[in-house]
This record gives C-alpha cells, sequence and structure tokens, in this order.
C-alpha cells in the first residue's frame, strides 16, 4: 500500500507502524526536541498530579513519559492500535504496568469503549492527524472525558501561510523520509507521515473543532524553536 492510500484509507496506519516498531524510538531520538516538546505540552495542561489520564495513541510510550512526569500521584491508561508500537511500550514501562501506575490497552481510538466520564485528561499526541475522522475521534473523546476534564492535542499543525507548507515540505521530504527510511528500512509511512501534515488541519480550525464539539477555554501555543510554524499544543476543558 503506497503512502496516498495511506492517506485515502487511514485504518491501515497502524499496520505500518508495525513496522517500524523497534526503530521507532532510535528515529524520534534524532529529532532534536522530540521528548521535550512532550515534556513541554504534559507540563501546559496544568495537573494537580492525581488525575486519571488517557494517553490516546500513545505508541512506544514517549507520550507516556511525559504524562507520568506530571502524574505523581495519578494514572494512565495508554491505547494505541499497533501492537509493535504497544509491545515497545510495555516493555518499556514493565515496572510501572507492574505498580499498577500505567496500563497498556490495544484499541481503535475512534472507537473507545470505556465508560462515559471515565478519564480527568485526554492526551493526544500526533494522533489525531491519524483518524480517518477528525470530528468523530474529538466527539468520543468528549464522551469518555468527566465535565471539567482537560485535553491536549499535541501535533504537527501548519500555521496559516505558505511559508510553513514549504518549510515542512523541505524539512520532511529533505530529511525525515530519507533519515527514517534508512533507519526503519521503510519509507511508506513516513512518507505518509509528511503528506498527513500537509493534509491536515491548520491549529485555528482545530481551535474550531474542538469548540463546536463541547470544549472551552481553548488554548493554540507554538513549541520554541525552529519547530514554531509546524508544531503546536492545543488545550481545552470539556464544558462543565
Amino acid at each position: 500500500m503506497s503512502s496516498i492510500q495511506l492517506i485515502q484509507n487511514k485504518s491501515f496506519v497502524p499496520k505500518e507502524f508495525n513496522r517500524v516498531a523497534r526503530s521507532y524510538d532510535f528515529a524520534t531520538t534524532m529529532s532534536q526536541g522530540y521528548q521535550e516538546d512532550l515534556n513541554t505540552s504534559a507540563k501546559r495542561l496544568q495537573l494537580r498530579g492525581d488525575e486519571k489520564l488517557l494517553d490516546l495513541c500513545c505508541g512506544t510510550g514517549k507520550s507516556t513519559r511525559a504524562c507520568l512526569n506530571e502524574l505523581p500521584n495519578g494514572s494512565i491508561v495508554g491505547v494505541d492500535n499497533s501492537e509493535g508500537m504497544l509491545a515497545e511500550a510495555q516493555a518499556k514501562f514493565a515496572e510501572e504496568v507492574k505498580a499498577g501506575k500505567v496500563k497498556f490497552v490495544l484499541k481503535d481510538a475512534m472507537h473507545l469503549n470505556f465508560d462515559d466520564h471515565t478519564f480527568d485528561v485526554v492526551f493526544m499526541a500526533y494522533g489525531l492527524r491519524n483518524m480517518p475522522d477528525y470530528e468523530k475521534s474529538i466527539q468520543g473523546i468528549h464522551r469518555v472525558l468527566k465535565p471539567g476534564g482537560k485535553i491536549c492535542i499535541h501535533d504537527y499543525s501548519l500555521s496559516n501561510n505558505l511559508f510553513s507548507k514549504i518549510y515542512w515540505a523541505i524539512l520532511g521530504y529533505g530529511f525525515i523520509v530519507p533519515f527514517c527510511s534508512l533507519l526503519s528500512g521503510s519509507s511508506k509511512i513516513y512518507t505518509y507521515l509528511v503528506k498527513s501534515v500537509l493534509n491536515f488541519l491548520q491549529p485555528e480550525q482545530i481551535k474550531n473543532l474542538l469548540e463546536q464539539n463541547g470544549f472551552e477555554k481553548v488554548e493554540v501555543q507554538p513549541h520554541a524553536s525552529w519547530r514554531k510554524p509546524i508544531l503546536h499544543s492545543v488545550i481545552a476543558v470539556k464544558r462543565a
């Protein structure tokens, strides 16, 4: 399946992530600031520290690590639809899983079967962009969040100007695709990544999507340095 076909049918994306799961952490480590950006988004949630958090599309658990830093007395349920990525996360957090601090679940983020009002917080890093239906995904998140609960969408979302698109295309096709393909032996998922960002919502559109589906106090915050035009935290509160 080509990257264009993945854009057209995102249900196959988790299987492609299975192919690169073992090399994924190393590839992202080579991306300057990757973990630090996740840490920043988690800090921006301004948590009390005792919340129950849903780490949606948790992958190998780098977002889980960022959220754990903010939850000394809380707990995390990590959800992903890639068996390979979850296997990496399970191994990485074996002690936290044993202690009941973290639980990982293989599940489709488009079809969450948790009870209503289960979680205090939802953290979704690099995940909404991979959903076949953005609005349906947000509605599902809204349902499982408690009234007054918080959501953070951490994702590549290009600012509304030509520079951002050109900048991302050069970065994506000039660095991400060739470098990560060399590391993983597969170019398909990384080519899809670049194209999916070019087709994704702008920051203001994510804000509007949240406001139209039961969220308020929406804040769009760019990240620092060279990521400023392309990477944002969008944080909102479920209306009580």
